[in-house]
Order: structure tokens, then C-alpha cells, then sequence
């Protein structure tokens, strides 16, 4: 119970942690890309500035922009217009370049006034330049534009438009992708350490008191194997008395039936102490499966005749390969699956115990159409003292057969399944490596 406390605390604390920091990392890197978005804006104004300046002082526009587009690794393209030529130059760099530039001055035309013609820039007084814009084409890209009047000190007035490929989220994330990654597995294994310090340290009290209960059962239980030895042996004296009346014998035989009883329930918690505290050794040989279930079939098979229940061992032909494992613990195992089928079951019904292998694993299934388990109690099976039956009217059950064999299994590295049986009743599968 402690570990899947832990285990669930553990788990729970690193998601919530991992969530947090997946939201703070996220818009850190947005803001990261915000940032480089507004740098690249920020260039591109810097750059036509640049060109206003060049283009007011030197006559030769088509070396200043060849040399522009051949020199720049962001792949500028531009389009220049006179006062006395409608169209002086533009770039083929761009696949659709003409498409682009036209899209973004039918947007500037809309937004502000600029001299967009060679007509219009006659009545231009000095140079200067638009905001940049951001066009999304018909193809889903993006390019980044802006447009410059340009007065020059030699007489003509141009219109130059500038645009490039806008940066795409790959390109802003990429080059620092190896940072990234590694500030998350930083990060990540930072958040598995202390989501596994926390979860100590909060399950520590729990775990302390889980365990004083342990040893207090341990201590109670082995303090109770000598009364009631005492007096399972006073009662076998006094039923061996000649001559006692009858009233006598029933109370001895009550006596020496809840006796049995207590003795069976202090040896289960004894086991169950044993396993807590790992001092519990298995002896593992080769174990011959075929005999371990036909005996126990032999063994069951009388006790459900009594009950005029059907026993079938189902078993492949050949002969199991070898096994290695602790027998008794596995005779155990199964016994407590049977003792529980043929305890659920009403009269004439079927139990059925089947084994096989299936992919080197070991397969026993053993079928009942008794009462079943609902869903409600099936994630507590497996838990210690707990009964399906609230009103715990099955005496002879304390809670805790189901909770041996599970921990018996988990010991042997198998794992049980539960299913429902068609028509009612329940299907335990165990597995075993």
C-alpha cells in the first residue's frame, strides 16, 4: 500500500512539475521567437535606411542592389520605380516576386499614403520609408516588406520595394535546438529527483506508521501461537475424556473449530510479516507441472464432491517443459485460487483449472461460476482484509488469501489478471516467467 502510495505521489509530482515547466518553457521560447521576429523586422528597416543613404549620394542604383542581393544572406529582393521610368529594375531571385510585391503595395496603398507611381513621386520633398509589413501568399509563406521613397541629390526620385522570405518557425527554432533539448533533459532528470525526494519525504510518516502496524501484528501473532496451542491441546484432552456428555463435546468441538480458525489466521499474517520484511526465502528447483496439478486436482476433486461441484483439469498432452520455481509456494498459489472457487460457487456447478505455455511463459487459469466480483471491489482484491462480502458472513475467510498469493507471485516475477466468466463467476489468469 505504501509503494503505490509513493509510486502515485511520485508520478503525480512529476507531471505536475513537468507540466509547469512545459508552459513556462513554451513561452519562453515563444517570446525567444517574438524576440528574433522583432530583430529581423528591426534589420530590415536598418538595411532600407541604409539604402535610402546609399541611393541619395551614388547614381549607379543597379550595382548598389546587385550588390545588396548577391551579399546578403537574407535573400532580398527589390523593385525600383522613377519619376521617369515606370520600371527600372527587380530582382529574379524570388520565384513569384512580381505576385509578392504587388499583393504588399495594394496593402500599402491601403494604409498609407506613399507615391506609388512614377507621377506620384515628382511631388516627393524627401526620402523616407514605410512600416514594414508582413504579407501571407496564396502558398502559406510569409515575406516581410517594406517600401522606400528615395529623393536624390542628383535629380531623380525613385520608389524602391524591399522584400524578403519572412523567417519560419524552424528556421527561429533550429539553431538553438541542441540548447533546447538540453535545458529539458536538464530539467527533466532535475524534476525526477526531487519529485522522488518529495515523495520520500511525504510518504516517510505514512510509511513509518504502516510499519509499527506491521511489527505489531508480527509481535501479536507470534504471541498467540502458544495460547492457542495451549489450547487447541487442552481441548483434544478434555474430547478425550470418556464419558463426557454431549453439551461438553459441541462446546469442544466449537472451541477446537475456531481454534483451527484463529491458528489459520495468525499463519497468514505471520507469512504476510514474513514478505514485508524480506526475510522470506524461496527455494527454487525444477518443478515437474504436470504432477503438481494433477495432485492437487486429486486433492480438490474430493472436496467439491462434497459440494457436487465439477472439478476439470485441462492440461495440453505433451508433457510441460522443465519449470524452475518454489513448488510449495506455487502449491499454495493455486490452492488459494481453488479453496476460493470452490468456496464462492453454489452446488453443481463447473470449475475448471487449465495450464499451458504461451510464449515461455507459464499459463494457469482457473475458471469458476460462482458469485463473481463486481467492479467496484475489483481494484481492492488484492488488498489485505478486504471482502467483497461487507457483512464478512463467510467466516472461514479472512481477507487476506488473495493478498498472499498476489505477493507470492510478484516474489516469482509473474503477475496475476482478473476477468469476468462468461454467465457469472470470475477468471484468474497467473502468469509466471
Amino acid at each position: 500500500m505504501v509503494k503505490r502510495l509513493k509510486r502515485n505521489l511520485y508520478i503525480l509530482l512529476i507531471g505536475s512539475l513537468m507540466l509547469v515547466f512545459s508552459i513556462v518553457f513554451c513561452l519562453l521560447i515563444q517570446q525567444n521567437i517574438k524576440e528574433k521576429r522583432k530583430n529581423s523586422i528591426t534589420y530590415l528597416n536598418r538595411m532600407a535606411s541604409m539604402l535610402i543613404f546609399s541611393m541619395e549620394q551614388n547614381s549607379d542604383y543597379m550595382e548598389i542592389l546587385s550588390d545588396y542581393e548577391k551579399s546578403s544572406w537574407l535573400s532580398y529582393s527589390f523593385r525600383l520605380l522613377s519619376d521617369t521610368d515606370p520600371f527600372l529594375y527587380q530582382s529574379e531571385n524570388l520565384e513569384d516576386c512580381s505576385e509578392i510585391i504587388d499583393a504588399f503595395l495594394d496593402t500599402l496603398q491601403q494604409h498609407q499614403s506613399y507615391a506609388l507611381s512614377p507621377l506620384e513621386l515628382k511631388d516627393c520633398e524627401r526620402s523616407g520609408q514605410s512600416a514594414a509589413y508582413t504579407i501571407r501568399m496564396p502558398d502559406g509563406k510569409n515575406y516581410d516588406c517594406i517600401y522606400c521613397e528615395i529623393v536624390t541629390s542628383y535629380g531623380i526620385t525613385f520608389g524602391l520595394s524591399i522584400v524578403k522570405e519572412s523567417d519560419s518557425f524552424a528556421s527561429l527554432l533550429l539553431p538553438e535546438l541542441k540548447f533546447y533539448i538540453c535545458i529539458w533533459c536538464g530539467v527533466f532528470l532535475f524534476i525526477i529527483f526531487l519529485s522522488r525526494i518529495l515523495a520520500m519525504i511525504t510518504v516517510k510518516p505514512t510509511e513509518a506508521a504502516m510499519q509499527s502496524q506491521k511489527d505489531f501484528i508480527a509481535a501479536v501473532s507470534h504471541e498467540c501461537k502458544a495460547p492457542l496451542a495451549a489450547i487447541l491441546s487442552s481441548a483434544e484432552m478434555i474430547e478425550s475424556e470418556p464419558d463426557i456428555p454431549d453439551t461438553i463435546k459441541n462446546h469442544v468441538q466449537i472451541i477446537d473449530s475456531e481454534v483451527s480458525r484463529m491458528s489459520r489466521l495468525i499463519g497468514d499474517l505471520l507469512l504476510l510479516s514474513s514478505l514485508d520484511a524480506g526475510n522470506w526465502t524461496f527455494h527454487m528447483d525444477e518443478i515437474n507441472i504436470d504432477t503438481l496439478l494433477i495432485n492437487l486436482y486429486t486433492e480438490y476433486d474430493q472436496i467439491c464432491r462434497i459440494k457436487n461441484i465439477l472439478l476439470q483439469l485441462n492440461i495440453p498432452d505433451e508433457c510441460f517443459p522443465p519449470f524452475y520455481s518454489d513448488e510449495d509456494r506455487l502449491n499454495q498459489i493455486i490452492s488459494i485460487f481453488l479453496d476460493n472457487a470452490v468456496s464462492y460457487s453454489p452446488p453443481e456447478p463447473e470449475i475448471s483449472l487449465n495450464a499451458s505455455v504461451e510464449k515461455n511463459k507459464l499459463v494457469i487459469t482457473i475458471i469458476d461460476h460462482g458469485i463473481g466480483i463486481s467492479d467496484k471491489d475489483k481494484p481492492f482484491i488484492f488488498d489485505r482484509f478486504y471482502q467483497c462480502d461487507k457483512s464478512r458472513t463467510q467466516r472461514e475467510h479472512f481477507g487476506l488469501g488473495l493478498s498472499i498469493a498476489n505477493e507470492l507471485v510478484n516474489k516469482l516475477d509473474g503477475k496475476i489478471l482478473l476477468f469476468d466468466t462468461a454467465g457469472g463467476g470470475c477468471t484468474f489468469k497467473i502468469f509466471l516467467f
